[in-house]
């Protein structure tokens, strides 16, 4: 997949983040799950419309943001993005994630909840890990930036429905893993993947309005197991999305740009 030539690395206190920034309106920080870049929300942007300005992220480990130079959890990445906020202006955003991406917008949103208008949380991780992710780690390490690995990472994200009715979007998802640093993303994943402590004690704390989207075919995170941890936010909506599994951004962008004019329309 092609680098956009409006790609901005911006210094942060863990290094330069890499940020896509385009349209004008309402601000949305948009933070990608693992395996993936900024390309992750590319369906969104033409559905908003005007009246948007989003900002799209790579991860570090992914895309063109700086390697991790630690472990980094996401309460510290939550910090990094009120550093993003500052560089560009913004007092306020609304702030989106997409698994990894969800953690990290949960925190903001308890540690500055005066720069946040809302939450959208996609596909959530929210218990803590239980472990069993040795293969995600070393594949990523020995395969992480081949489309070998990025077609099996593939099958375990995208439902069924989702890869028959867009085979597009997921050659675009494999695609993105050539540029992987393997090594770098390997950090990421087994910190997400193997040290994350959950948001049980966080979406209790939540107060800003916020969206939960759950895929219905989500088999990493199924929606009867993280219901129970949704429930702790008091704000919080929950919304099951038909047919779709891990990625709602790619499966089910529609589903997305509701939830977000949702949260405009509502208490944010």
């Amino acid at each position: 997949m092609t680098t956009p030539s409006h790609l901005r690395r911006i210094p942060t206190r863990v290094g330069a983040l890499a940020l896509v920034d385009e349209g004008a309106g309402a601000p949305v920080v948009l933070w990608p799950s693992l395996f993936s870049d900024h390309s992750l929300f590319a369906p969104l942007a033409p559905l908003l419309g005007e009246g948007w300005r989003t900002i799209r992220i790579d991860g570090p480990g992914f895309g063109q943001s700086d390697a991790p130079r630690r472990e980094v959890q996401p309460d510290a990445y939550a910090d990094v993005v009120v550093d993003l906020l500052d560089a560009l202006g913004l007092e306020r955003a609304f702030i989106a994630g997409c698994s990894w991406g969800d953690q990290i917008a949960a925190h903001l949103g308890v540690k500055a909840p005066d720069r946040v208008r809302g939450v959208l949380m996609m596909n959530s991780p929210l218990g803590p890990s239980l472990g069993g992710h040795t293969f995600q780690v070393w594949g990523t390490r020995w395969f992480g930036a081949t489309e070998f690995w990025g077609n099996g990472v593939a099958r375990s994200m995208f439902s069924p429905a989702s890869r028959k009715a867009h085979p597009e979007r997921v050659r675009a998802f494999v695609s993105a893993f050539r540029s992987f640093d393997k090594a770098a993303a390997a950090v990421t994943v087994r910190t997400v993947l193997t040290r994350f402590a959950g948001l049980g004690e966080v979406l209790p704390r939540l107060t800003v309005p916020a969206t939960i989207l759950m895929g219905a075919e989500d088999r990493l995170y199924p929606v009867e197991h993280m219901r129970p941890f949704a429930a702790l936010a008091p704000n919080a909506t929950l919304e099951v999305v038909p047919s779709c599994g891990h990625l709602a951004p790619l499966e089910a962008p529609e589903a997305v740009v509701a939830a977000l004019k949702g949260l405009v329309g509502g208490k944010a």
